[in-house]
């Protein structure tokens, strides 16, 4: 799960190392190389002389931090939410030319500079961004934080792990709040539209409203219909655009259904029994009561606020 953590360093470790990173005339007397990477311990030697050494067995967490050639900062794990982990107990890893370079020189508490040549990195068609220009230096500012032991390390990488599942459990509940959010106002965007816009140009002043948004208007008032009945209905559907896309007056066929019991959409379970049976009416369904954003079909797209004309047959 955190591997991704090592992207970068895994990729250093497929560098071209014939390729120097500097040009040698401009190489201080303090650094060293290696497989072509250049580096400089930072420690002073009176700051090394009781640390620890780092070998084969370390886990050791590191800060790291990332500059192009004019200085600016790629990435710092110190602004990153789990640190930089590094198991030597892995030969993959200490295959590594920076990891190599730590477990030939560093010790726990050092910090390096290294620089790699960006050509090494950037090769093999991969894609160089303009902020690394071509001859340049990737600069890296390490510092060797802290060794742990095998126990410490597992404690360690539960508590990552127990911090990643609340990070995402909070990340997908604000997902969700923001989705219901936005649900919320796209509902009350066709709601305003119909109330201030559609019902104005239409001249439609008898419409009544339910709490859960859906618009009605009657022209027959019917009798009463007790949930679970089936009932038969004549019904002609438009777009808000007037676009027509079913009508069982066109095929003389209505359709049949228990009434409140989910075999319709939400607009028509509600919207029906307003009428009554006998009843005649209009109902304008916003998408939230009809087919939400998946529509239906070819000829109700997503979010679409719905018409129908009907007619409660006894």
């Amino acid at each position: 799960m955190f591997l991704y953590r090592f992207i970068l360093i895994i990729l250093i470790s497929c560098i071209s190392f014939s390729i120097n990173a500097q040009n040698n005339k401009d190489k201080n007397k303090h650094e060293k190389e290696f497989k072509g990477i250049r580096y400089q311990l930072q420690t002073t030697k009176k700051e090394r002389k009781k640390a620890l050494s780092i070998t084969d067995s370390s886990i050791v967490e590191l800060s790291m931090s990332i500059y192009n050639s004019t200085d600016s900062l790629l990435r710092s794990t110190k602004n990153e939410d789990f640190p930089l982990i590094l198991d030597l107990r892995d030969s993959t890893t200490r295959q590594i030319p920076i990891v190599e370079i730590m477990m030939n020189e560093g010790k726990i508490g050092d910090s390096l500079t290294l620089f790699i040549h960006s050509d090494s990195v950037f090769q093999n068609g991969q894609i160089r961004p303009i902020f690394i220009p071509k001859g340049s230096s990737l600069r890296h500012e390490i510092k060797i934080l802290t060794n742990y032991t095998a126990q410490q390390y597992a404690a360690k990488l539960e508590a990552m792990q127990q911090k990643y599942m609340e990070e995402m459990a909070k990340k997908q509940e604000e997902q969700q709040k923001q989705q219901k959010m936005d649900e919320k106002s796209k509902v009350q965007n066709q709601m305003d539209y119909l109330e201030n816009t559609y019902f104005v140009e239409k001249g439609i002043t008898n419409f009544q409203k339910t709490e859960s948004g859906l618009y009605y208007v009657i022209n027959q008032q019917g009798t009463p219909i007790q949930k679970g009945k089936t009932i038969k209905v004549h019904y002609e559907g438009t777009l808000l655009s007037g676009q027509k896309f079913d009508s069982s007056f066109d095929r003389n066929d209505p359709i049949e259904f228990p009434i409140g019991v989910g075999r319709v959409i939400q607009g028509w379970d509600e919207g029906i029994p307003l009428i009554g049976t006998g009843g005649k009416g209009t109902l304008y369904i916003p998408s939230h009561l009809a087919y939400g954003e998946r529509g239906a079909g070819n000829d109700i797209p997503p979010n679409a606020t719905l018409v129908f004309r009907v007619e409660v047959l006894d």
